[in-house]
């Protein structure tokens, strides 16, 4: 409870949250603006799935720039070595710390699209099941990328450094994984279909986009061909699901390598 407080007062002390849901909310409310001119049928699902592919470019950078910093911020005050000399191992404070950034980032975020679910409501056909997915989508997105800036933090020894490693796994993550799926995409076959589909659906911007895509029914697993049916091979969900245990779990484990690493040079 100390660190969720804790996180609390030192995130919204700070300019970057605040930045960071204003930018959010004024690209929301332009394309709900855009989205009033959709089918009705479909267009309040058009719309959450325009604000997730706005999303994955914005939030990425966001929480692994809020945590990243946050936890870098404790090495700088020389809070996290006097924490962890006086009561707490470095696995107590990962998580504590881990588990205060997950809750107040995904919180704030949360809260602002709840906000927005007002004028949706007035201005569109709004489905609850469809909103409930696109949240969904977003707590699994935020809780990988504020996992990536915890590590962030903890692997960075200077700011430059902290600056220049969130925004070349933001453009890694982004862009480059993309152009390497499109390099590969043709020497795709039946056979070797399932373990491209692996590297596929491991990164999370492409699994919880399929996830809402199928939850929004705008995705439907009948009728595919036999090539999708290889490539799809487990639901949407699960692939979704997979991301969300597996990538804060690693990058968990690589940021108490790290901090036990440091400790014991230094």
């Amino acid at each position: 409870m100390p660190y969720l407080w804790k996180e609390v007062l030192e995130q919204t002390r700070g300019k970057g949250l605040w930045l960071g849901l204003l930018l959010v909310a004024l690209t929301s409310l332009f394309l709900l603006a855009q989205a009033r001119s959709y089918p009705a049928d479909l267009g309040f699902e058009a719309m959450l799935l325009s604000l997730f592919d706005m999303n994955v470019y914005l939030l990425p950078l966001l929480a692994m720039f809020l945590a990243s910093f946050s936890v870098y911020q404790e090495k700088e005050l020389k809070t996290l070595l006097m924490l962890v000399t006086k009561r707490e191992s470095g696995l107590s404070f990962l998580t504590r710390k881990s588990l205060a950034l997950q809750t107040v980032l995904i919180g704030a975020f949360v809260v602002a699209y709840l906000l927005l679910a007002f004028p949706m409501k007035f201005l569109l056909n709004f489905h609850a099941a469809s909103f409930g997915a696109f949240l969904l989508a977003l707590l699994i997105f935020l809780a990988v990328f504020v996992q990536v800036g915890v590590f962030l933090g903890v692997a960075s020894r200077n700011k430059m450094q902290l600056i220049g490693a969130n925004i070349l796994t933001w453009f890694g993550v982004v862009f480059l994984l993309d152009l390497a799926y499109l390099y590969f995409l043709p020497a795709v076959t039946a056979d070797n279909a399932r373990a491209f589909a692996w590297a596929y659906f491991l990164n999370p911007i492409h699994a919880v986009r399929m996830m809402l895509e199928h939850q929004l029914g705008l995705f439907s697993l009948t009728g595919m061909s036999r090539m999708m049916e290889k490539l799809v091979f487990l639901d949407p969900l699960a692939f979704a699901l997979i991301n969300a245990l597996l990538w804060p779990a690693l990058f968990f484990g690589l940021a108490l390598l790290i901090r036990n690493a440091g400790a014991h040079h230094d």
